[in-house]
């Protein structure tokens, strides 16, 4: 039963990944990846960010070139030989996200695994994390924090699985000796000489993996060394309490891993170094260590500051029950028992902490702590905590009979439905459509000759490659002989959430006044598009009032688009009625009143018309 509901869940992971998902989640969805990544491959107008400068870039390319750079690179082969229109911003906008999700599929493979390897259900296990609304949604998009989570379960398998035999063989050995010490007669001690030379070796099982991906991981994000923490002491010190490992062990399995991270660090430097400095700079030595560019800027507290700074308990009080429902409470619960336990409990009981249900709760525990420290706290961080939580309550939660047993199974797939809803389809959800919408209006319906104003008022930063506008200096026409370059016809304004409408309207009457300047003098037309909440609309249309000759044309309308910063009111349904005498409470007509706010859940497009003359 399990097993087919996990593999439906595993049809719609796949659906919402082709449909596409519209929701805007965070703008380095965007920004940290493909926004780069199409600016390079496709040469189009894009928005570099700041963590991406030359000088001293915070972000490793490596797997993103990777993950998007060879997908992309394969759309550009197939627009260059075969004339695909392949700039379409449906295209440029799923593809990424089904290597993603292929990726996604590499995290079941391994939990999969962990749960044979260590006597759990298997398939109750994968409903529940195939149910969980992070791996419907979140895993889908081109986050660094996506891929920690895929490197963090590699991880956590591969330090599972040699614990796991370590101790089988360890155990083996002990068997042996003891045998050994008791045997009768020679005949019996040779036999198991010969049996303990068949044990295979396992001091350093799996160190060309685990030192492979720690160095990925660490210059993916470096905070994936808060991850690593606590999965890598336990494979260094696996077998300590069975008599047959010491402190050297743990040294040299230490040491082990520094080959393939060190071969894995240079091959990622010298892609980075070549990606943004390129071949001169390169061989000159002045190599790009964004790990260590990410650990000094994040170090400042007025860098993050302009990020936002939170209280330290906002990752446990919000984040943890917001991404992860009960299985969030259920791991705070377990995480407040085992420090119970570390505090009070006996140091010879303490051995019981290092098996594998302690490598799971201290790798929830640990990162949690850690990261709830820094000041800037974003739900996206503890991504990767999803796996060791599901390998911990999943077969619980479904396991477990009773009222309160159902109550929480329906609160887990209610929560989830509803944010797959909120993440994946409404918030921030007209952008996309928009761009859309713009990317047909400029390439296909445009007069010819126009130039192109868009101002984007209290949104996220919209994604400029899916507009598909060609870089300026990448157009050169060969005419007779002569070259040309094409100017820039679309120009582009992001005015942010904290604009005022007194910002805008300056900025349109300035945007008017050059138009008309630049029609007098080349005789050129502009168009003018302002994008913005439809819960702003009133106060759009009374922001030209005192300009009788301009007025908004409506031309376009996004839905489903929920903006947290701008929300409905949902709160004006029943309002107070004050007169001299009483005070009454008058209500709405309820479906009107709800029609009204499904329209005010939608992304506008208003054209600014005026007289060129």
């Amino acid at each position: 039963m399990h097993c087919w509901s996990y593999f439906l869940l595993c049809f719609v992971r796949i659906v919402l990944t082709l449909l596409p998902q519209t929701g805007y989640i965070h703008p380095d969805e965007y920004f940290q990846s493909t926004e780069i990544l199409a600016g390079r491959v496709f040469k189009l107008e894009t928005y570099t960010p700041w963590e991406f400068n030359t000088t001293l870039p915070i972000r490793s390319m490596f797997l993103p070139l990777l993950t998007i750079g060879v997908p992309y690179s394969l759309m550009q082969l197939a627009k260059d030989w075969w004339s695909f229109d392949v700039l379409q911003p449906y295209l440029l906008v799923t593809i990424p996200r089904i290597v993603m999700t292929a990726l996604s599929f590499l995290s079941d493979m391994f939990i999969y695994k962990i749960c044979v390897n260590n006597n759990t259900r298997p398939w109750s296990t994968l409903k529940i994390w195939a149910s969980s609304h992070v791996t419907l949604v979140f895993l889908s998009r081109t986050f660094s924090n996506s891929l920690e989570l895929v490197l963090f379960s590699a991880l956590l398998y591969f330090v599972s699985a040699s614990m796991k035999l370590t101790d089988r063989y360890i155990r083996r050995e002990i068997e042996l000796e003891d045998q050994y010490k008791k045997a009768a007669n020679a005949v019996e001690r040779v036999n198991i000489v010969k049996m303990q030379k068949k044990i295979p070796l396992h001091k350093y099982n799996h160190s060309f993996w685990i030192g492979a991906l720690f160095a990925l991981g660490v210059f993916n994000r470096p905070t994936f060394m808060l991850y690593a923490l606590v999965p890598m002491f336990f494979w260094m010190q696996r077998g300590m309490f069975l008599r047959k490992v010491g402190l050297n062990d743990f040294h040299d399995r230490m040491s082990s891993l520094l080959p393939t991270f060190i071969v894995m660090a240079i091959l990622i430097v010298a892609s980075d170094t070549l990606f943004y400095r390129g071949w001169t700079l390169m061989t000159v030595g002045e190599v790009v260590m964004t790990p260590l560019n990410f650990i000094a800027y994040n170090m400042d507290q007025s860098n993050l500051a302009r990020h936002g700074l939170h209280p330290w308990y906002l990752h446990s009080a919000v984040n943890i029950p917001m991404l992860f429902n009960v299985l969030g409470l259920g791991g705070l619960y377990l995480m407040s028992r085992a420090l119970v336990v570390v505090v009070t409990s006996p140091w010879t009981s303490k051995p019981n902490l290092f098996d594998f249900n302690g490598l799971l709760i201290f790798s929830f525990a640990v990162p949690l702590a850690t990261l709830s420290l820094t000041p800037h706290q974003e739900p996206r961080f503890l991504l990767p905590l999803l796996v060791p939580l599901v390998l911990l309550l999943g077969p619980f939660l479904l396991r477990r009979q009773g009222l309160s047993a159902k109550a929480m199974r329906s609160f887990w797939y209610a929560g989830n439905v509803v944010c797959v809803l909120f993440f994946g389809f409404f918030h921030q959800g007209g952008i996309y459509e928009t761009q859309h919408w713009l990317h047909r209006h400029i390439h296909h319906e445009r007069a010819r000759g126009t130039h192109t104003h868009l101002l984007y008022f209290h949104t996220y930063m919209p994604p400029m490659s899916l507009l598909a506008l060609p870089h300026r200096a990448s157009i050169v026409n060969h005419i007779n002989g002569t070259r040309y370059q094409r100017g820039r016809t679309v120009f582009f304004e992001d005015l942010g959430s904290s604009s005022q409408m007194e910002e805008l309207y300056q900025r349109c009457v300035r945007l008017v006044a050059d138009a008309q300047s630049k029609y007098q003098s080349t005789k050129l037309m502009t168009e003018i598009f302002v994008v913005f909440p439809a819960t702003l609309s009133f106060q759009m249309d009374r922001l030209l009032m005192p300009l009788p000759t301009f007025r908004w044309k409506h031309v376009h309308k996004s839905y489903p688009h929920l903006s947290m910063e701008d929300p409905p009111d949902f709160g004006d349904l029943c309002a107070n009625n004050s007169t001299t005498s009483l005070t009454d409470i008058q209500c709405n007509s309820f479906i009107p009143w709800l029609s009204k706010k499904c329209n005010q859940m939608a992304l506008v497009v208003y054209q600014l018309q005026f007289p060129h003359r």
